[in-house]
């Protein structure tokens, strides 16, 4: 049977050109489409460099995760936002989910916890940002840093906070923190003077339309923090999974730049997993004198959650447990490295200390 050419045109430019007999086409042309709806229904379509090219592996990977719909990601129904906490606050119960792992009769040390000068909570609305503001200045005596830890596009439409919400929140996946930051600021510039839909994120990255908002003023989250008197740092790490290497070197040297006193608060989307786990990092780092088990139940027991957290038998549809258990492997690895390595204030960087313990372990 003689071989016909099929090209299909990738969602982000370029062509695909495969050989295929004819009675492949018409199957390969309606599986695509079935691909490019959800895409296509949402309307926009995010900026490729592969304009030349077929999709790279790491494309594919990303396709089903692209951004679809802005995201609303905060609402003023309480005046701070969402899993505030201080490292000067009580300790709280151990709640049920973690009574197999947590100790509930430990109690562990303060050993330098409210000396830490740090703070936590979810995505911020602007009038809750102000006044988060008015709270930290009044407990710092330094500067106060917000520490975005969100690799999202994200940003604010009339002050409220939206983002640019794929499945799993990866749609920025894969990509430098420098396109992360360029991805971010086209999507806020085009906003401008445009009507949007908002979506609330429901059960299995199901999106539901919440409201329309006529957007008249838009900004980057350094921007509102900025005019809200405030220093801002930008760490693009993925919902759900560990950090990468690159990315905690860089929080890394981040610390090792801060002025005396300075008040750091950590963010993410819902203020959990990562502005826990970074909250973990940064006692580690401050305290390493501190037990890993302390540390791990105190970071925690203010508020956050369980970063030591397993999963002992995971199943295809629990896809988070895979990524709960690197985490608690990778916790306790980085509590290790401080532990060689704080005494020389961490000359030796975190990615070349994990890349040779990964190589002896194989040895």
């Amino acid at each position: 049977m003689p071989q016909f050419l099929f090209y299909c045109r990738w969602p982000y430019g370029g062509s695909v050109r495969q050989e295929r007999n004819p009675m492949k086409n018409t199957a390969i042309v309606f599986l695509f489409a079935l691909l490019a709806c959800p895409i296509i229904s949402y309307g926009q379509i995010p900026p490729s460099s592969s304009t030349l090219q077929g999709p790279s592996p790491a494309e594919v990977s990303r396709f089903s995760c692209e951004g679809r719909v802005w995201r609303l990601d905060a609402t003023d129904v309480t005046a701070l936002p969402r899993n505030f906490r201080t490292t000067d606050m009580s300790f709280r119960p151990v709640e049920k989910k973690y009574q197999q792992e947590i100790d509930a009769a430990y109690i562990p040390s303060r050993r330098g916890l409210s000396r830490l000068h740090a703070s936590g909570s979810a995505q911020f609305t602007e009038k809750q940002l102000q006044a988060l503001a008015g709270v930290l200045k009044e407990k710092a005596s330094g500067p106060v840093y917000i520490v975005d830890l969100r690799q999202e596009s994200h940003g604010f439409a009339n002050g409220i906070p939206i983002s640019w919400y794929g499945p799993r929140d990866w749609g920025n996946k894969g990509k430098s923190h420098h396109a992360v930051l360029q991805d971010e600021k086209n999507r806020l510039h085009h906003l401008k003077g445009k009507t949007i839909t908002l979506y609330q994120q429901g059960k299995d990255d199901a999106v539901l339309p919440v409201r329309t908002v006529l957007v008249g003023r838009a900004q980057t989250e350094q921007e509102l923090v900025q005019a809200a008197g405030l220093h801002y740092y930008r760490i693009t790490a993925t919902d759900h999974l560990w950090p990468r290497p690159e990315t905690i070197d860089q929080f890394i040297r981040f610390v090792q730049s801060l002025p005396p006193q300075a008040w750091l608060h950590f963010h993410c989307e819902a203020g959990m997993g990562r502005t826990t786990a970074f909250m973990n990092l940064y006692d580690m780092m401050k305290n390493p004198s501190v037990p890993l088990k302390d540390i791990l139940y105190r970071e925690y027991e203010i508020g956050g959650n369980y970063t030591a957290h397993t999963v002992s038998h995971t199943s295809p549809s629990d896809w988070k447990g895979p990524y709960y258990n690197e985490k608690s492997r990778m916790i306790r690895l980085f509590y290790q490295y401080v532990q060689e390595n704080y005494r020389t204030n961490f000359v030796h960087s975190w990615s070349n200390w994990l890349k040779a313990h990964e190589t002896e372990k194989y040895m």
